[in-house]
């Protein structure tokens, strides 16, 4: 069976239309069959989506955000075919999701049941509230068997990574992702309530996963430029995460996120690992 490349990238300043053009040929360089995008504010504007559509060669779809920040879905339909995108409770998060059904039809033709596809951006300002958020999200992936990824700009620590240096992250942002300190002079220690979060949902860190498998820790880097945690992340169901081969952080100056990009040889889903959603 072929791989399937997905790409995500918080497209903060899409708006620029010099960053957004340097962004598009980031993502034609790539050539991702499944693109998930955060901060897709500008592409709100039905005209400015269907120029994306033809810059892309991809189907898009924005999805609804209370933030108006929304996040979005692309796909090459030569390739795939997206049955729904769910935002059932797209007003329960800060900036929404979008949950992308895809079918069992070319790349993905021989799966048991749909993948799953969830484009996510969790709320900065509370860890709390993020883990929250995750919680719905970790629902919505399983929903149609149980093949599936979460994408996109986590926003906190991840489970497993080391602690960065966090007198260099703002303060606004060190309160949002950080324990509670006793006293003003105690050390900063990353709040990983997020992060375990998801891993308590059977959801495997891609990035993680395959750095603790080839013992390369650069798989670990940051993602954002503006403190070095590393906020773009792919999450994996226990089906989807043996077919993860492959994964890589793309540098480029067009946005204050880099783009992160898993591939997966979807032969090697793992059939036996389909849930029954009730």
């Amino acid at each position: 069976m072929p791989t399937l490349t997905v790409m995500s990238q918080n497209i903060q300043y899409g708006s620029d239309v010099r960053r957004w053009a340097g962004l598009v040929d980031v993502v034609r360089a790539v050539a991702p069959q499944l693109l998930l995008f955060q901060e897709a504010d500008h592409l709100t504007d039905p005209g400015q989506a269907d120029a994306a559509r033809r810059a892309l060669g991809m189907e898009l779809f924005v999805a609804p955000a209370r933030s108006g920040r929304p996040v979005s879905v692309a796909w090459d339909p030569a390739h795939l075919r997206v049955e729904d995108i769910e935002t059932r409770y797209a007003a329960e998060l800060h900036h929404g999701y979008a949950a992308a059904r895809i079918a069992p039809w070319g790349l993905t033709a021989a799966l048991p049941a749909p993948l799953i596809a969830v484009s996510a951006h969790l709320i900065p300002y509370s860890a709390q509230q993020a883990a929250v958020e995750a919680q719905i999200l970790a629902a919505r992936v399983y929903r149609h068997g149980g093949i599936g990824l979460i994408g996109g700009d986590i926003n906190h620590p991840t489970a497993t990574d080391p602690e960065i240096d966090w007198e260099r992250v703002k303060p606004y942002n060190r309160s949002a992702r950080c324990e509670r300190r006793q006293n003003p002079g105690d050390p900063w220690v990353s709040n990983r309530i997020v992060g375990r979060t998801l891993r308590d949902a059977d959801l495997t860190d891609v990035a993680a996963h395959l750095a603790d498998d080839r013992q390369d820790p650069t798989l670990r880097r940051a993602t954002g430029r503006h403190g070095g945690l590393r906020v773009d992340q792919v999450h994996t169901t226990p089906a989807l995460t043996p077919a993860a081969i492959d994964y890589q952080v793309v540098e480029h100056d067009h946005s204050d996120h880099l783009a992160v990009v898993a591939t997966f040889d979807l032969a090697r889903v793992d059939g036996t690992r389909l849930y029954d959603f009730t």
